[in-house]
């Protein structure tokens, strides 16, 4: 009997002690909500801010356009005979008057005259020079030194420099804003920029594509430019006009760009999406048509591609410079 009091009292004691120890698993399903708050809170995007300027803005058309000679010359044999060299070649710039081709007839050939003298106001010589009409370059060499021409055979091809321009295929759609006589800036791909105006329009339309075809001349002087070189032309819809513009990092879009919007700040640390419609797009800037946003309103000009609306943000500002 003395016994079972022991037993029960060891009994006990292991029960306290099992009671106080806890499994490593359980202790981690026990972690305080406070750890579990913080792993879910996440970081705030980093994102500079603007307001909205007041700019002087012109919506342009910009289309493609091709350098092009519409007039060309034909420098033709004005007897039947042999072309003597030396023979022009292509790409070769001629002047008005100067004489590109050189034609002995056959009967000077036979007899030979061109080596026989005597009276010098005699034009027996049966040397024929063929001039150009205007000044031009050379755009084909038909015939070279020995060739045999008939009369009137084509000997070469010159373009007329005087009429060259650029050939721009305006969209149906876009009709209404071109129409001859108006000013436009072309840009050559080398950076250079020429004023031009259009000069014609050509009364058939391209069935497959839907555009009408214009000619379009530089004013002043003129580089010498290749046929076929592709351009761009800036014509002018509107007048220029104020208008409300933010830079164009701040406004973002869709896929399909049916949709424009920008992420405002409500505070320092919280930025929502408001849609917004747009108007005049250039390189820098875009028009804010609606809605009219104030001057104290601030929005995210860097960070804000990605955010969801009522995103968390914090604003960074650029250093201030170190004194020399």
């Amino acid at each position: 009997m003395t016994q079972l009091p022991r037993l029960l009292f060891f009994a006990f004691l292991a029960g306290l002690v099992a009671c106080g120890s806890k499994d490593p698993a359980d202790a981690k399903a026990d972690a305080p909500a406070a750890d579990e708050e913080e792993s879910t809170v996440k970081p705030r995007a980093l994102v500079t801010v603007g307001t909205v300027q007041t700019d002087t803005l012109t919506d342009v058309l910009r289309l493609s356009a091709v350098s092009a000679f519409p007039a060309k010359d034909a420098l033709r044999a004005t007897t039947t005979g042999y072309v003597l060299a030396p023979t022009p070649v292509v790409g070769q710039q001629v002047r008005a008057g100067q004489t590109v081709f050189t034609i002995q007839t056959k009967e000077s050939k036979t007899l030979h005259l061109d080596k026989l003298t005597g009276d010098p106001r005699l034009k027996f010589s049966g040397i024929i020079p063929i001039k150009s009409a205007r000044s031009g370059i050379l755009a084909t060499v038909d015939k070279l030194a020995g060739d045999y021409v008939q009369d009137g055979e084509q000997l070469g091809l010159t373009y007329d420099k005087s009429r060259f321009g650029f050939v721009l295929d305006v969209p149906v759609t876009q009709l209404r804003y071109v129409h001859t006589g108006q000013s436009c800036r072309i840009f050559l791909p080398d950076g250079r920029v020429l004023s031009g105006r259009v000069a014609e329009v050509l009364p058939t339309a391209d069935v497959s594509i839907q555009t009408q075809r214009y000619t379009i001349r530089p004013l002043g002087a003129v580089p010498d430019l290749p046929e076929n070189l592709t351009v761009q032309v800036e014509l002018d819809r509107t007048a220029p006009h104020l208008a409300k513009t933010l830079p164009r990092g701040a406004v973002l879009t869709d896929e399909t760009q049916a949709e424009f919007w920008v992420m405002k700040l409500l505070n320092d640390s919280t930025a929502v999406k408001v849609p917004v419609t747009v108007g005049t797009q250039e390189k820098d800037h875009i028009e804010i048509k609606q809605p009219r946003f104030s001057s104290r309103d601030r929005i995210l000009v860097s960070g804000n591609f990605g955010l969801d609306d009522t995103a968390a943000v914090k604003v960074t500002r650029p250093a201030a410079a170190e004194p020399e």
